[in-house]
């Protein structure tokens, strides 16, 4: 039998995507390095931070430093929105400039400090990330590679130079009416969780025989609701648990490692090395169950467990 081609797909989850960190840290310390790596909405980042050689110390280095709320610039989408409308009330010649509504955040402090954690480095394990076109609300699948490596010719997939980065990751994320749009060649990308939450799709077209589904969204029970605003946020919470379990279907080639945090309460930028610990947990958890499906030689416990 040949060797498992293994790779892991992260899901989205905002500040809970820091326990991706966690266990990408503890399946090295197995011995497990993937062949390839999708992420989805903040997993794209993790995803991409991770190929391009941040390892445990540097990103809970990352961590401990990042800038939060500094890295929020403000927009004005009620007056982007009275623009793009005038704009495209008046007939033009030239289509070619776009203007669309803004969100409240706009990105670029953000697209800058992806571009800053970039500098010097080089890509060195193929990496695939999801973003949602708003225009055709297709999901679009771009990807990067190291120059010395070349996967398959996937259909679906852009392939993307590194100046374009930070760019298509801020894409990824740009979760609707929040982050503006991120318009890109003839997309406009916006967060890539409305369409594949867990990118397992993109990791088998990229040849993947046995694939680490990592899924940060779990839908709880609700005892009651009580606004119409409860209504619609359920609605939508039980619209992305069904796009988790369409892209989780149960195969033989996916093994679903589904962090817990109940015991975390608040969700604060000085708390998120919490979830790295969660995410280290949940490895260590089902480590017989991960040995056995990648078909490795049993290490011992994780030294992290505690």
């Amino acid at each position: 039998m040949s060797n498992p081609v293994i790779g892991i797909a992260l899901s989205g989850g905002t500040l809970k995507a820091a326990a991706h960190i966690g266990v990408l840290s503890a399946l090295e310390e197995m011995g497990i390095r993937p062949h390839h790596l999708a992420g989805t909405s903040a997993g794209s980042i993790v995803a991409t931070l991770y190929a391009y050689g941040y390892r445990d110390q540097e990103l809970k280095h990352l961590i401990q430093q990042f800038p939060g709320y500094k890295l929020l610039d403000y927009g004005f989408p009620l007056t982007s929105a009275v623009m793009s409308t005038f704009f495209h009330a008046i007939p033009h010649r030239n289509r070619l400039i776009q203007v669309y509504p803004r969100g409240l955040i706009h990105g670029n402090k953000l697209k800058k400090y992806f571009h800053k954690l970039l500098i010097g480095r080089e890509c060195r394990i193929p990496v695939l990330f999801v973003a949602t076109d708003l225009l055709s609300g297709d999901p679009v699948i771009m990807r990067i590679e190291p120059s010395n490596v070349s996967i398959p010719q996937l259909p679906r997939a852009l392939p993307i130079h590194q100046e374009e980065l930070p760019a298509c990751l801020l894409g990824s994320c740009a979760l609707p009416a929040i982050f503006s749009p991120v318009p890109f060649r003839e997309y406009l990308l916006a967060d890539g969780a409305m369409r594949h939450y867990i990118p397992v799709q993109a990791l088998r077209e990229s040849g993947c025989t046995h694939i680490l589904a990592i899924n940060l969204y779990k839908l709880q029970y609700r005892e009651y609701l009580t606004t119409f605003v409860d209504v619609l946020a359920r609605s939508f919470e039980i619209l992305l648990r069904e796009s988790i379990d369409n892209d989780v279907v149960n195969s033989g080639d996916v093994l679903v490692i589904e962090p817990d945090f109940a015991k975390i309460k608040t969700w604060k930028f000085t708390e998120m090395i919490q979830s790295v610990r969660v995410g280290v947990q949940a490895v260590v958890k089902q480590q017989l169950q991960i040995e056995q499906f990648l078909k490795i030689n049993p290490r011992l416990p994780h030294k992290m467990a505690k």
